[in-house]
């Protein structure tokens, strides 16, 4: 957690340990037992990270604040997301929204599973569906990007995953699905290797949304999804266009010192997953 820049609460600990959840008291009977792990203000964190301890607790702040809004922006694109493509299988939260520190200059981080051949068609698609979201929403956040594309996994990138590690084992435990939770849940199915780290991922809510019927034009993507050599040329063309995009905003913000850190620190965590690493 603190790769990610930030001290969880301690409830959030509890709930997110390696080798699954625990008691709060438990914990908190093993921390009291150790001088690696300072407590503070309801946060924990290792010794010698005490500058996140502010950080977090502006984020966990501004979370009960916000986040109602935003959790109801993410809803919105993930009924329109499947509406308009039905060739995705699950739409999930993840990023500081799912986390509980969401701040008002935060993306609404999204992970997406779809179809195999169909990953950049569906980038695409979820680009202009977010571009609306930015739109709608333009009065309270200014016309700024709201939705983040976070990760692209296919069927056979995810069933099972390449990578096999404690780091997409914490990407996939931050996943809270708004829809096509079922189909979260088989992913996780067909990785037991997440149990060595994060078994509490195998619990299931229970709380299954249908997901939506498509749009005019979601028929004519499921359409286009139907005939193999359509649905190649249209995911080509999607690379393209979506990959200029994605180049032009990274050169038009290369000034940006802040940002370039922060981009190659998530190339890196997210390799080899990140949408343009294929």
């Amino acid at each position: 957690m603190h790769e990610w820049g930030y001290a969880p609460t301690i409830e959030a600990l509890s709930r997110d340990l390696i080798g699954g959840s625990v008691p709060v008291s438990d914990l908190l009977q093993s921390v009291e037992a150790t001088d690696e792990v300072v407590l503070e203000d309801g946060f924990a964190f290792l010794q010698g990270n005490e500058r996140l301890l502010e950080e977090s607790r502006n984020r966990v702040e501004s979370h009960r604040a916000l986040n109602g809004f935003a959790r109801t922006i993410a809803e919105e694109f993930a009924e329109a997301m499947v509406r308009n493509c039905p060739l995705v299988d699950c739409v999930a939260l993840s990023g500081s929204v799912a986390s509980g520190g969401y701040a008002l200059r935060d993306d609404i981080d999204i992970d997406l599973f779809v179809q195999d051949g169909t990953k950049y068609l569906a980038y695409a698609i979820a680009l202009i569906v977010g571009l609306r979201a930015t739109v709608r929403h333009r009065q309270r956040f200014g016309f700024r990007k709201l939705i983040c594309i976070n990760v692209v996994w296919t069927r056979a990138q995810s069933h099972p995953f390449v990578r096999q590690d404690p780091g997409l084992a914490f990407e996939l435990l931050r996943c809270k699905p708004l829809l096509g939770e079922n189909h979260f849940h088989n992913a996780i199915r067909a990785n037991p290797w997440v149990d060595a780290f994060f078994p509490q991922l195998r619990e299931f809510s229970g709380s299954l949304l249908p997901m939506p019927q498509p749009s005019t034009f979601g028929k004519l993507v499921r359409w286009i999804g139907q005939h193999e050599r359509l649905l190649r040329i249209a995911d080509r063309c999607s690379r393209a266009a979506t990959h200029a995009t994605y180049s032009l905003v990274h050169w038009l913000g290369r000034r940006d010192a802040r940002a370039m850190e922060r981009l190659q620190f998530l190339q890196r965590v997210k390799y080899p997953y990140e949408v343009f690493q294929d």
